[in-house]
Order: C-alpha cells, then structure tokens, then sequence
C-alpha cells in the first residue's frame, strides 16, 4: 500500500504543477504558450506512465477491494484507477476497450488528456471557456477521420470508462463477436454454407471413397461482410441552474451518458432497421418466424410454443442461445407448467436461480427493447455469438445553448459510431428437417 500512496502522491504533485501553469495564464487573461503546452504535454506524459504503474501494482497485489473503500468507490471500475475493468467485462472477452484498440493489454496507458476525471472534462467542457486541454482533444477529433461531428474528443480512459460500462449493462455486445473498426467500413470474410442438402461449411462436400477411387472437385463459398460505422447521437437537456448548483452533476451525467449508450446500442442490435442504424436481429434475414398454436389466445406464449421455436435452432447454436423476452410476459412464464402423467401433477417450466431465470436449460432474459406481449419478436430464442458488431474508438462530447437559448438551457451531445448484423446471409436448408437458424421468434398472437 505504501508504494500505491507513493505513486498517487507523485501524480497530485505533477497535477498541481500543471495547474499552476493554466491558473498563471488564466489570470493574464492569455492563452498558454507553445513552451507552456510543451511543458503540459510532459507533465501529462509522466502521470500517464505513473498510472500505469500504478494499475499494475494494484492489480498485482489485489488491492482493488481495500482502495475503493478508502476512496469510497465501487470495487470494480475504479474511478481513476482502471475504469471499465470488471469481471462481467473480462468475461465479454475480446470486446471491452483495452481488447479492441489496445491489443488486449490490460495495464495499456491510457490517456486521460491531463483530466483528473471524466467529471471533471465534463466540468470544463460546461464552462464554455477556453482549456488548453480540451484544444488538443478538439484537434484530435478534426484529424480521426469524423470533421463533420464537431465537438470534443473524450479522452481514451473516459472512452473506455463509457464504452466498457455500456457493455456491462447491454444483452448482445457482450455476447455477440465484436470486431475495432479504425476506418469507416470493415469487412469480414465468412463461409457461406446455408445449404446443407449437398454439402456443408461453405461448400465443403464430404466422400466415402473406394479404393483408388477419384473425388470430385468442390467448390468453397466464400460472402464478406461488411460493416460500415453509423453515427449514434444522444442528447439531453439541462438548466443553468441545475449545472451550476446541482450536487454532483457531472458524476449524475456520467452515469446516465452510460445508460444511454447501453440502452441504444442494445435497442439497434435486437430491432434496428438497417437504414442509418446496425440491422438488428428481429430484422435479420436468417431469422426464421415460428407459427403460433391454432386458437392460441392474443398475446400470450404457451409452452408449446418454446419446444417449437427451439425445435427450429440450429444444433450448433444450443451452447450459447439464451432466451430474450419483454417484461411484459413474465407473469406468464411464471405461471408456465408443464403436465406430468394422468394424475393433474405438473412441475413449473421456467426455473429460478437466484435473480436468474432458465427455460428449458437456457438462461431468460428480460428486457424493455423487444415488442410487447402479442407481438412478433416479443420472445427471441438466439445464438448471440453469430451476431457481428464493429466499434470504432472515438467518443465526441459536445455542448451547445443555441437550442434552449431562451430558456437558458443547455443541450448536451454524446456521438459514437458503431454497426452490427448477423454473419448468416440466411437460415439453413438442412440435410433433412425444416429450416434452421441461430435466431428464432414467434409470430404475432393478435
């Protein structure tokens, strides 16, 4: 621990040094100079090494747990520290911020453009006032590639504080494969094996042979696909008032910044519609629609209806598929039973396990983002391994007060790109049986 108060200790003195420098120039009513940003630029270059240094120590002696009590801080994604490293971010395996854009490395640098905190670039950001800091983000963001955006570049470790939180609380990201995108579009060759009536895997076409016997030749299919990153704008609305005197607001905006880009990005890949947005699942063109029961009564889901849709999956895809489901049927599947013999005993279908929930072995997961209760798509039964996503690295924050000028209201903006759709260009025809697919719904029960 000694060596940890020694690490953070050197930090705070080389953040008081650079604050002396911008305090000076605030004062003289000026910018900084070209020898001054030099000299900022260093200081940042020492913190940044003592970070990493630190991240490592902690991480190599265990300490996450007694650090976050004395800061008062959860113990997974310490604020200043390692944010967005967690267990249930480990767990998405190549898909937090680190693994996409740093090569997996866990103790990788990561710049915080000489900010203590997020809420502190969000605090400077709200001031409207000139922050050499914020210069050098606002030159990055006019030389990755998105001009047309604007704003200011978020800082890598806020990045990944934003990106790897979202992804805590989303259902597909986690779980779908998720390529870094540093250009615009990313393309991604596959097998194109949906017909499985002569061959399988793309083409390939297996043989018993005599001896001496002669193959014939076969031809692999090869489709690529190609994502192309589409901007995700989120906005909000807050007064002068509540910015100025609300407690702790930025740590409040943070957090909600956080929801948000879960939220969205989730809603796009289970229902977007391909135009301007990922192409989400409930759109996909393997997705394979199971009828309803004959009479079956408007908006519910019976049982007969799970064996069915999980009769249509294919095989491959029973390891990972899990069920997805609007909140609005789940008094039904508690109620859902299954008969046992002739003698009216029966044994509920949906199990419990903590505040986790199974149906026929595979985990249940509830979720606003799908239909409602009646609708097709209100229950999905998927393999989300077989969905593609690509993220690009940039974060852009902007402000602006020309909308709710009258009202002295200040419109805030988070911008990232992303896009996602399934690797299938379609269900499979299988050697015998009815179509299969790693995405199945019910159809509409009105």
């Amino acid at each position: 621990m000694q060596k940890f108060l020694e690490l953070r200790a050197k930090q705070d003195d080389l953040k008081r040094k650079g604050l002396a420098i911008f305090d000076k120039a605030m004062a003289e009513h000026r910018d900084t100079t070209a020898a001054e940003d030099k000299e900022l630029a260093g200081l940042n270059e020492e913190r940044n090494k003592l970070r990493t240094k630190e991240a490592r120590y902690i991480v190599e002696k265990g300490l996450q747990g007694q650090i976050a009590a004395m800061e008062g801080t959860p113990a997974l994604g310490l604020a200043g520290i390692m944010p967005g490293e967690s267990d249930a971010a480990h767990y998405a395996g190549g898909r937090t911020y680190r693994d996409m854009f740093h090569g997996g490395d866990k103790y990788a640098s990561l710049s915080r453009g000489d900010f203590e905190n997020f809420e502190e670039f969000l605090q400077v950001l709200s001031t409207g006032r000139h922050d050499p800091r914020l210069k050098e983000v606002s030159i990055r963001a006019m030389t990755e590639g998105v001009p047309s955006s604007g704003g200011f570049l978020v800082p890598d470790e806020f990045g990944a504080f934003l990106l790897d939180g979202a992804l805590e609380r989303e259902i597909v990201r986690p779980r779908a494969k998720v390529w870094p995108m540093t250009t615009q579009t990313r393309k991604i060759p596959s097998w194109d094996g949906a017909d499985h009536t002569d061959g399988v895997y793309g083409g390939f076409s297996g043989q018993w042979l005599s001896e001496g016997g002669t193959a014939d030749r076969q031809n692999a299919k090869l489709r690529q696909i190609q994502l192309t990153a589409k901007k995700l704008g989120i906005y909000t609305q807050a007064s002068r008032e509540l910015r100025e005197d609300g407690v702790t607001f930025e740590a409040q905006l943070s957090d909600a910044m956080v929801n948000a880009i879960a939220f969205y990005l989730d809603y796009a890949f289970l229902a977007g519609t391909g135009a301007g947005m990922p192409l989400g699942i409930l759109n996909d063109p393997a997705l394979i629609v199971v009828d309803a029961e004959a009479g079956q009564p408007a908006s519910t889901f019976l049982y007969e209806n799970c064996t069915k849709m999980m009769a249509r999956l294919y095989p491959g895809a029973f390891e990972n598929a899990i069920w997805i489901a609007n909140q609005t049927l789940l008094p039904q599947f508690m109620e859902m039973s299954v008969s046992v013999g002739t003698g009216g005993s029966w044994i509920k279908a949906v199990e419990q396990r903590g505040n986790d929930f199974y149906l026929l072995g595979k985990r249940l997961l509830f979720t606003e983002k799908l239909p409602t209760a009646g609708t097709e798509g209100d229950v999905l039964l998927a393999d989300l391994s077989k969905y593609t996503i690509g993220m690009r690295q940039e974060v852009i924050v902007d402000l602006s007060n020309a909308v709710g000028w009258l009202q002295d209201m200040v419109d805030y903006r988070t911008i990232l790109r992303a896009d996602g759709q399934g690797s299938w260009s379609s269900a499979i025809t299988p050697k015998n049986g009815d179509s299969l697919s790693w995405c199945v719904v019910l159809e509409a029960r009105t």
